[in-house]
């Protein structure tokens, strides 16, 4: 689990790579030791609670006979950033996680800020936390200057910035 500074919780920091099979379905990165779920497929919300409250995608998984998975996902106020929870029984205690999903269309792949045993009793006071929660990684990342593979947006070529003329990203 990724520590975190003082903005936010411990939170798992997950990939997940859509399935070249099954362009609806994204699996979990093979290196991660993460064990809730391992994929997840995308869909259109139907029950009308999940319309009712804003949902855009459904992401649910299926594990021996069990859904481990099933939440609306929720648009954030920046792009390409959603919402949900996760729940689950530990000891038949009921235990909420608050779950992040940030799309990357460009490269198939979308990435999930997992905060374990971590909610909000609210929409209002989660969409709180988890804008401040973006604003503060986004400028992390513009502060680094680093071309992240997962924003690559943020890094901006310009010319002759290797010494050689050119412009060439891969160099990176």
């Amino acid at each position: 689990m990724k520590k975190c500074s003082t903005y936010a919780p411990d939170y798992y920091l997950l990939d997940f790579k859509q399935n070249s099979k099954y362009t609806n379905s994204y699996d979990l990165t093979p290196s991660s030791s993460f064990q809730k779920f391992r994929y997840f497929i995308l869909s259109s919300p139907k029950q009308q609670y999940l319309i009712n409250k804003g949902a855009e995608y459904v992401a649910e998984s299926f594990y021996k006979g069990q859904k481990p998975l099933h939440t609306g996902l929720i648009q954030m106020r920046t792009k390409n950033f959603y919402f949900g929870d996760h729940s689950e029984y530990i000891k038949g205690k009921k235990k909420n996680s608050l779950m992040l999903f940030e799309f990357f269309p460009e490269i198939h792949t979308i990435r999930l800020f997992y905060f374990n045993h971590f909610n909000k009793k609210s929409i209002t006071m989660k969409l709180t936390f988890l804008n401040e929660f973006i604003n503060k990684i986004l400028a992390e990342d513009e502060q680094k200057k680093e071309r992240l593979p997962h924003r690559p947006e943020l890094f901006k070529p310009t010319p002759n910035m290797f010494g050689d003329g050119s412009t060439n990203i891969e160099k990176i």
